[in-house]
């Protein structure tokens, strides 16, 4: 078992960005587009004491939404909040480890140094505090105890969050990652855990919707209706031109909103994308025309260049063609017509199911209102070029 260093943020407070169309993280409600049915939906099942289930397509903005709920939680002086991401974790130790490392964060620092408390409840897990010699940035090297089994450990983390006088929401991102640990009933300690701490209110977020729609619909899973589900949308192209024109504005610089409505098209909604495009034309433009947002476009592209390539190499010629050519046909309702399979050479209607099937399951393609799309936006704007 791998121990693992955290490394303690102890940064705080946000900084203004230079740039509106923030890419990389939640910056404030300022810089959050819109999602305000959203956010009244989420705090609504909070304060009703409801477990949530938010799922989407990659980089639709779950996460920011979440810091943008948060953010409003925190505000009410009502609730403290956790925020935790297990993309990076590969068994239930090292999802235990990312939960105590969120936990001493939030609670691990005092005007006198660590607290007693969590000095306490870090030790009977196994998780030792030091400090870096040069930076004197704290490091938490968590290492479960061998002897101690998971539901131990989440029973000691849930008994502190239980101790704190305000309610306590947490957030558990990329929460299908639980169904790739290996050899372990990590459906079941969770959803044990969970039922241990029921004044604490759950989400649970996830890029993959159909293992997240199957955690929580299937009768013979632990988690079958035990949480609501909420399917996140594209923002509406209405809301982001008033957001993206009121930005440009603010800074003496102009957007029409055809240019605005070519990038929603082009970005399929995609919050990430949208953004991006946008970050691009604020911070080299004063005037933005069509023309420029073509340049932006394919800027975009050529910097990801080197990184799409190598997708080719890591499917075969099969699924490769099929791929690109879903990426030039998307949005497409039927990849085994005889029309599509003739016009991009794919050779028999079961070779290519086969493929599909293949993509599909490394989520290179989706499937979403009965069309068949490629995930990444950016890569398939890329392959349509090929």
């Amino acid at each position: 078992m791998r121990n693992v260093l955290c490394v303690i943020n102890v940064a705080d407070k946000m900084k203004e960005p230079f740039n509106p169309f923030v890419i990389n993280t939640y910056q404030g409600k300022e810089y959050f587009c819109d999602r305000e049915n959203d956010l009244e939906m989420l705090i609504s099942h909070i304060e009703n004491d409801r477990n949530v289930v938010l799922y989407a397509w990659r980089r639709l903005g779950k996460s920011a939404l979440i810091h943008r709920l948060f953010d409003e939680l925190e505000s009410s002086q009502n609730y403290e909040t956790l925020y935790i991401d297990l993309l990076a974790t590969q068994n239930i130790d090292e999802a235990i480890q990312t939960i105590s490392a969120a936990i001493y964060q939030k609670y691990g620092k005092t005007s006198g140094g660590i607290s007693a408390s969590i000095q306490k409840l870090l030790a009977s897990i196994g998780a030792t505090i030091s400090f870096n010699p040069i930076s004197g940035t704290p490091e938490l090297t968590l290492g479960v105890n061998k002897s101690e089994q998971p539901r131990q450990s989440l029973a000691a983390l849930g008994e502190f969050l239980l101790s704190r006088k305000k309610r306590i929401v947490i957030a558990i991102d990329e929460f299908q990652q639980i169904n790739d640990y290996e050899g372990e009933k990590a459906e079941a300690v969770f959803r044990a855990w969970v039922q241990q701490i029921p004044e604490v209110r759950f989400i649970f977020s996830g890029s993959h919707r159909t293992l997240m729609e199957d955690m929580f619909t299937e009768k013979k899973r632990p988690f079958y209706q035990s949480s609501m589900l909420e399917s996140l949308q594209p923002i509406s192209l209405e809301a982001y031109t008033e957001f993206i024109i009121q930005h440009f504005q603010a800074a003496k610089k102009t957007i029409e909103a055809e240019s605005i409505a070519k990038i929603y098209t082009w970005s399929r909604g995609q919050t990430y994308t949208v953004q991006l495009v946008c970050n691009h034309l604020f911070s080299n433009y004063k005037k933005v025309t069509n023309a420029d947002v073509d340049t932006v476009f394919n800027q975009i592209l050529v910097q990801q260049q080197a990184i799409y390539a190598n997708f080719q190499k890591m499917l075969t010629r099969t699924q490769w063609n099929v791929f690109r050519a879903i990426a030039k046909e998307e949005p497409l309702q039927n990849p085994l017509s005889k029309d599509f399979l003739q016009k991009h050479k794919l050779g028999a209607a079961s070779t290519v199911s086969t493929a599909l099937k293949a993509l599909e399951r490394l989520e290179l393609v989706i499937k979403d209102e009965g069309n068949y799309l490629v995930h990444e936006v950016q890569l398939a704007r890329w392959m349509a070029r090929l």
